[in-house]
């Protein structure tokens, strides 16, 4: 059974092999990306989608709203739905750098897993001590070390990895539904949870990021009153419907500007400002520089 160690050392040779960055890099493995960073990080803004993150090194600190968590060697980040957080690299260094392996997951998979498990172990609804948000850290199981140090050892062999990556994925899906941090995956997947109808929402919301966005309508197709709805989208995402589409139109917008798409007030109304004075303003508040300056960095 590969263990922590083993791992570790195949990464941070694959990583020297191939030359990687301080950036996430891809692996041949489809989803299954290796991070390297060798040194501490400022904080920048990250758009999460679901994903599993085995830590192998060092440690790294993310923001969901006003929480703060931090994870480190052995430990994993589960991300349940899609987020806007902020996060940086707090404990790293050129000879001893932050290394973790990120899957992302995939849920499609997860439901057909889940229909295969006892429905008993499937809740209808979150435990009380699992409310929190849609970010957990958790210390992982040696199983899934094993599974994530099969699945990185497929790199070798693109014939096994054809093969053989889409069973390993797949396990890997089946141990985080069926861990006790898995809780808020295998919620999500059932329609009758108040996490799986603000996925839904989510989705809207960022299907429509620059439409006008009405949050009583939400929560109606929600089937939930407007304070359980604002109630439990905070507590998933740690924050509002309101500031997260703002944060997926300003990422948006970074996106647009950093491919030279247009200049700032195009790129402020196609993404629903009407003011392009106050989106430079907030742009300026999520990312510590002026649109403009952004742009001008980007294209010089």
């Amino acid at each position: 059974m590969t263990d922590l160690s083993a791992l570790k050392r195949d990464a941070i040779a694959y990583a020297d092999d191939m030359g990687f960055d301080d950036q996430p890099n891809p692996t041949p493995i489809p989803g299954l990306s290796l991070v390297r960073s060798r040194g501490p990080t400022e904080f920048d803004v990250i758009d999460y989608q679901p994903i599993f993150c085995l830590v192998l090194q060092g440690a790294k600190q993310c923001v969901l709203g006003d929480k703060p968590l931090t994870f480190s060697e052995g430990q994993s980040l589960i991300v349940s739905l899609d987020l806007p957080a902020s996060g940086r690299v707090v404990t790293a260094s050129r000879g001893t750098p932050y290394l973790a392996l990120a899957l992302e997951l995939d849920l499609a998979i997860l439901r057909d897993v889940a229909a295969e498990l006892d429905a008993k172990a499937i809740p209808t609804e979150l435990e009380a001590d699992h409310v929190c948000s849609a970010m957990t850290v958790t210390p992982t199981d040696p199983a899934l070390v094993a599974a994530m140090g099969r699945l990185f050892d497929l790199h070798r062999s693109p014939e096994d990895a054809r093969a053989l990556a889409p069973l390993v994925i797949r396990e890997i899906h089946y141990r985080l539904l069926r861990s006790r941090d898995g809780v808020l995956l295998k919620a999500q997947l059932r329609p009758d949870t108040h996490a799986h109808r603000i996925a839904r929402a989510i989705a809207r919301i960022r299907r429509d990021y620059s439409s006008a966005l009405r949050v009583p309508e939400l929560a109606r197709d929600a089937g939930m009153s407007h304070s359980a709805f604002h109630e439990h989208f905070r507590a998933l995402t740690g924050t509002t419907p309101l500031q997260y589409q703002k944060s997926m139109r300003l990422m948006e917008a970074r996106r647009q500007l950093q491919g030279g798409a247009g200049n700032v007030s195009s790129i402020a109304f196609a993404v629903g400002y009407e003011s392009p004075t106050q989106f430079s303003r907030e742009y300026s508040r999520k990312f510590g520089v002026s649109p403009r300056t952004d742009r001008l960095s980007t294209s010089s």
